[in-house]
């Protein structure tokens, strides 16, 4: 990869890359050959961004400290309120993973690493696998059912709610807070749609900053996720309320869309390759690698990350301005034939080291633990109780909703379970 930047520009447009676009969600493969042997960094002329696609630029940007995930360093960002005027969101994203200094990021991550300890993580091992149960024991003996509906729509946010510790009677009020939460610093939004989401994440807010102070008042903060986060303390240093809000806006962030995602390509990629199916039933240790495989295998990113220039920088032969949008296309990336032979093909033993499947960087994904946990527990279980199953019309009747502001969402896969014929069998 040469600095050094060319005299031409190379630009795009929907013509070569239209991510909204019905047949791109629904057959993506042709358009990420072509931008990973084309186009490995253009410039979008309708989406008015870099678009970064080829494994190796991808990697190169993600551990490059002058592009930052920091939204406000964006030309188009609404300028920063003065602080008397700026609400709970305001306040959490300016301590944000994705905005600090250098310094103060690892100063959180340092101060945060009580609650991601092996006993903390444990905790939450038992109440993720309670909520898997639950939702199986929901489809119970079903001859059919839709999986984005019992899973994918229950598990990934019930999971962190559960992880954060909110209340189960307020698991749904939660919902709503997350999908506002991840909406609120979209780029591909309208000024009017992300302050529409700004706001609809303040009563969240609210309740965590209820749930902190519940934790403060009492004798010890518990031993818990939220009660180590609250207990955090190091030579002098403590996380604030918006600290502790941060880290869990980071963690929704991270793991929510990707777990929601993860339930339902998963399922699908295992029923349309039933010797990986096979394989993984005779050998469970193979289940973390199938699991980041899946993800890549899956690649569900429509726009999957971003970053900012924070200075005008010569990347990939091309002239990046400060303050420009960058599209790090990982799900091009994950699809490098340069990177991964045969990109196309479903392989659970794939040698995956050096994947960027969970990002690179100092900000590597704080959500992996969950989406790791959540997923292994997810394909246990449906392995367990339905080992005959397939997708319903040889096809699942899958759907897609176009409309998603970043996923190529599955929301319909029906799966037949042949329970059934098993019990007949047996």
């Amino acid at each position: 990869m040469s600095d050094n930047a060319s005299n031409q520009l190379i630009e795009i447009d929907s013509t070569v890359f239209n991510p909204f676009s019905p047949d791109f969600v629904q057959q993506p493969h042709e358009t990420w050959q072509r931008l990973l042997q084309d186009y490995p960094i253009a410039w979008h002329k309708e989406l008015q961004m870099w678009v970064v696609n080829s494994h190796e630029l991808c990697g190169a940007m993600l551990k490059d400290n002058r592009f930052t995930p920091n939204f406000r360093m964006w030309e188009h960002a609404p300028p920063e309120k003065p602080e008397a005027e700026k609400n709970d969101f305001d306040k959490a994203f300016d301590h944000s993973l994705f905005t600090v200094s250098q310094k103060q990021h690892l100063k959180l991550r340092k101060l945060t690493m009580p609650a991601f300890s092996k006993p903390v993580m444990g905790k939450i091992y038992g109440k993720i696998e309670d909520l898997v149960t639950e939702c199986f024991d929901d489809i119970g003996d079903a001859e059919e059912f839709d999986v984005y509906d019992a899973i994918a729509n229950k598990l990934p946010v019930r999971a962190i709610a559960r992880m954060v510790g909110v209340p189960t009677d307020r698991e749904a009020f939660f919902h709503d807070f997350a999908v506002n939460l991840i909406q609120a610093t979209r780029p591909n939004l309208s000024p009017a749609k992300r302050e529409e989401a700004i706001q609809g994440t303040l009563p969240g807010f609210a309740l965590f900053k209820e749930l902190i102070n519940e934790r403060l008042a009492r004798e010890h903060p518990g031993d818990d996720f939220l009660g180590s986060l609250v207990g955090a303390s190091e030579d002098g240093d403590s996380l604030d309320d918006y600290d502790i809000l941060a880290v869990i806006f980071a963690l929704i962030a991270a793991g929510s869309d990707t777990a929601t995602d993860l339930h339902t390509f998963a399922i699908k990629g295992l029923l349309e390759n039933p010797d990986q199916m096979a394989k993984l039933r005779e050998k469970p240790e193979l289940m973390e690698n199938a699991i980041i495989e899946l993800l890549r295998h899956g690649s569900m990113g429509k726009l999957p990350f971003f970053r900012f220039a924070s200075e005008d920088i010569d990347f990939g032969g091309q002239r990046i301005g400060k303050g420009k949008c960058i599209l790090v296309n990982l799900t091009a990336a994950w699809n490098d034939p340069d990177k991964y032979p045969e990109p196309h093909k479903l392989d659970i033993e794939r040698n995956l080291d050096g994947s960027l499947v969970f990002g690179a960087g100092a900000h590597f994904c704080i959500g992996t633990y969950l989406v790791r946990v959540q997923g292994g527990l997810m394909i246990s279980e449906f392995l367990k109780r339905f080992p005959d199953a397939e997708l319903a019309n040889g096809d699942g009747d899958i759907d897609y909703d176009y409309s998603h502001h970043n996923a190529r969402r599955i929301n319909r896969l029906r799966v037949k379970t042949n329970r059934g014929a098993g019990r007949k069998a047996a």
